[in-house]
């Protein structure tokens, strides 16, 4: 009984242990295959990057001849929604090329992306070619269905039908309608922009009229005040000789009161102005002089032909003085 047991958990370990070792190789071989991977991917990447620089030229060539005749197989073709031949005349400025169901195959037309889209180049004895549709133009409709950004991709699927009705136009065409709003909005801001010039020139002339009326005004004033200023000036003189007159005449007045003295009086009162102090001058005939002589005198008198003279020891005499 014991030897049974001992056999079973022998058994129990070995199967354990087996499979222990089963999951090891497992991950073993897993990692294995992720490495393998990573170094054929390393060696495709830098394989794939030598061959696409050696092959840069031709794939570009492909892409070029692609994009020719991309939009011929980008799905099945549809038959036009509306009656070719009933279509509404081109719009000014439109151009209008025709294909008809004996001229099938690509075009020879390669587009830019974007809405709408630009003919980029028209190939060489192609049907576009033959046509003379103009490179540098946009498409404007197919088969008279204008091209919009909700319906480019299905109306340009449309290029692979026959017949088939392609109008183009110049890069900024705008409608006849937009280009008549446009040049009556352009018209009437023209006029606004006339008339806000007519105020300014009128508004100007107003200003430099007002400037030549205020400069007139000015003058006048300054004639006026120089004509003033003349007349006070002149005044003043008038004033100014009469005074000297009047002052010449009180002089000569004076002198001849002043000579109406003795003359040997005048010269002994000359001689006392003059003598050193303590000297002694006699007057023949005389015991003294007139106070007279000697106040008439200019350097000592208070009033000197009318004028008040300046005191000495500065100043000049007041009104007690002077009358």
């Amino acid at each position: 009984m014991g030897k049974k047991r001992k056999d079973s958990d022998d058994d129990k370990k070995k199967k354990k242990d087996k499979d222990k070792k089963k999951k090891k190789d497992k991950d073993k071989k897993k990692k294995d295959k992720k490495k393998s991977k990573k170094a054929k991917k390393s060696s495709s990447d830098s394989s794939d990057s030598t061959s696409e620089e050696a092959e840069a030229p031709k794939a570009k060539e492909a892409k070029e001849a692609k994009e020719e005749v991309k939009l011929q197989k980008v799905a099945p073709v549809e038959e036009a929604p509306v009656n070719l031949d009933s279509l509404p005349p081109v719009e000014e400025g439109i151009l209008r090329f025709e294909f008809s169901t004996e001229e099938q195959g690509p075009l020879g037309l390669r587009f830019s992306g974007g809405s709408p889209p630009m003919i980029l180049s028209v190939a060489p004895d192609s049907f576009a070619k033959k046509k003379g549709i103009p490179q540098n133009h946009e498409v404007h409709a197919i088969n008279g269905l204008a091209l919009l950004p909700q319906n480019q991709q299905r109306v340009m699927q449309f290029l692979k039908g026959r017949p088939l009705v392609l109008d183009v136009r110049p890069l900024g065409w705008k409608p006849p309608e937009k280009v008549k709003e446009l040049k009556r909005k352009q018209a009437q801001e023209e006029a606004e922009r006339q008339a806000k010039m007519a105020v300014e020139k009128k508004r100007r002339e107003q200003v430099a009229k007002e400037a030549a009326e205020e400069a007139q005004r000015q003058a006048a004033e300054r004639a006026v005040r120089e004509e003033k200023e003349r007349q006070e000036r002149e005044e003043m003189l008038a004033r100014a000789r009469e005074a000297h007159k009047e002052q010449r005449e009180k002089e000569e007045e004076f002198r001849k009161a002043l000579e109406s003295e003795p003359p040997e009086f005048r010269k002994a009162a000359d001689e006392i102005m003059e003598a050193d102090y303590g000297s002694e001058i006699k007057v023949e005939g005389r015991k003294g002089l007139p106070l007279r002589l000697l106040t008439r005198r200019k350097e000592v008198a208070w009033i000197w032909a009318g004028e008040a003279q300046e005191i000495i020891g500065g100043g000049a005499p007041d009104d007690t003085f002077t009358q």
